[in-house]
């Protein structure tokens, strides 16, 4: 377990038991690197890995609403986007970026709807 400290003094408890690679994190300030670099960039994930986690933030009711679900639908209308390896990745729960894989069910809370919503963001680059 790590126990991260913010600037505003409130210290973050995560975690993560991962047997796969270890992801980078961003310079604070882009769509990963928020939260002290806890979070890894999302920038690289493709669109097929963005439509899987939606929906595996959605069928979780981590992300809710009109937005997300108009969204994923969006997505995963475009061709071979739903039938990819990473969009079953996705589904299942497992963020997959440049530098490795990240299994959203080992984030807890507020880290895991925020990871949820920058794929949401990065989500909508691809529309």
């Amino acid at each position: 377990m790590m126990i991260l400290a913010g600037s505003r003094g409130l210290a973050i408890a995560l975690s993560l038991s991962v047997a796969a690679t270890p992801l980078p994190v961003s310079a604070a300030g882009g769509l990963g690197g928020l939260l002290g670099g806890i979070l890894p960039d999302v920038a690289s994930v493709g669109a097929g890995n963005a439509a899987g986690v939606l929906s595996y933030c959605v069928k979780n009711r981590v992300l809710g609403g009109a937005n997300a679900a108009s969204v994923l639908g969006r997505l995963t209308g475009q061709p071979g986007v739903a039938s990819s390896d990473e969009f079953e990745l996705g589904e299942q729960g497992t963020l997959q970026t440049e530098g490795g894989a990240l299994p959203l069910g080992s984030l807890k809370g507020k880290l895991k709807s925020r990871m949820c919503g920058l794929v949401l963001k990065h989500a909508r680059d691809f529309l």
